[in-house]
């Protein structure tokens, strides 16, 4: 997995080919896009100023090969002068990139996934573009983000139950899966890897920010407060129950009481007057 193939498609490009400045900002976003993802793979936090050796040494790129027809360029990870360290992040990468279905909520860090995203940008309208791997026959096409209302963009905060599973510690990625099977993707930082890890396959809560699809559906939730909480579905433990450090005690010295009297006959005649008034209409 050295290799990565970029795919451009258009009615003219085979008798016209493609504007330099575009073809230019593909291969500096495919670029920019493994190196965010060897740093992520290395553990190396994305931040300002020049990567470090070893990031560029591992991710760097360089033009092998151009195919007519559909314009096709082809990368290739450019041999290292030293002795490479025991993990290879940069084939991990492109494996990484060629397993993408191109999906905004996908596994890929944000970072990686917005870069990769933004290459459409500058392409000419009716240019299609695709990036895969040596296995020619899988390639995954990377659309222009189509128009979004507001509402769908605005982060909304989150409080979620369910199965934690596919802890990736290295990609900062989860799913949380409910009774029915569905799952929403999260996002973790390494502040809360070690949770996320300790946590895996238990029930539990999270807390945190997401957005909403254009069905009301989670596509992904940044972790901020993880938990383990039991299930309801799970069956009442007397040891644990005797065991809590921190039980719930009845104090009747501290019980909450009616400032004032009230007839309890027909307090429930009230509920029930109201609900036969709710099942009329």
């Amino acid at each position: 997995m050295n290799r990565l193939y970029l795919t451009f498609e258009g009615p003219d490009i085979g008798e016209s080919g493609l504007p330099v400045d575009a073809f230019a900002h593909a291969l500096t976003g495919m670029q920019d896009a493994m190196r965010l993802m060897v740093e992520q793979l290395g553990g190396r936090p994305p931040g300002p100023g020049q990567p470090p050796r070893w990031v560029r040494e591992q991710s760097s790129l360089q033009l092998t090969a151009v195919r007519p027809g559909s314009l096709v360029a082809e990368l290739t990870l450019t041999p290292s002068d030293g002795q490479l360290p025991m993990e290879n992040y940069g084939e991990q990468a492109v494996e990484a990139i060629c397993s993408w279905d191109g999906s905004q909520d996908s596994t890929l860090p944000q970072a990686v996934t917005d870069r990769l995203r933004d290459i459409p940008s500058a392409l000419p309208e009716d240019v299609r573009f695709w990036v895969g791997g040596a296995d020619r026959r899988r390639k995954t096409e990377i659309k222009r983000p189509g128009p979004t209302s507001r509402s769908v963009q605005e982060s909304e905060e989150a409080h979620l139950q369910g199965w934690l599973r596919e802890v990736n510690w290295y990609r900062g990625t989860a799913q949380l899966y409910d009774y029915t099977g569905s799952y929403v993707r999260l996002r973790f930082s390494e502040e809360h890897a070690q949770d996320m890890l300790r946590f895996a396959t238990q029930y539990v809560e999270v807390h945190g920010h997401g957005k909403f699809d254009q069905d009301e559906n989670w596509t992904n939730v940044t972790v901020e407060q993880i938990a383990s909480t039991p299930s309801w579905r799970e069956p009442f433990d007397l040891e644990k129950f005797l065991n809590d450090p921190d039980p719930k005690v009845f104090d009747p010295d501290n019980l909450i009481t009616a400032s004032e009297p009230f007839d309890v006959d027909e307090f429930i005649q009230i509920i029930h007057a109201g609900r036969d008034e709710g099942r009329k209409e």
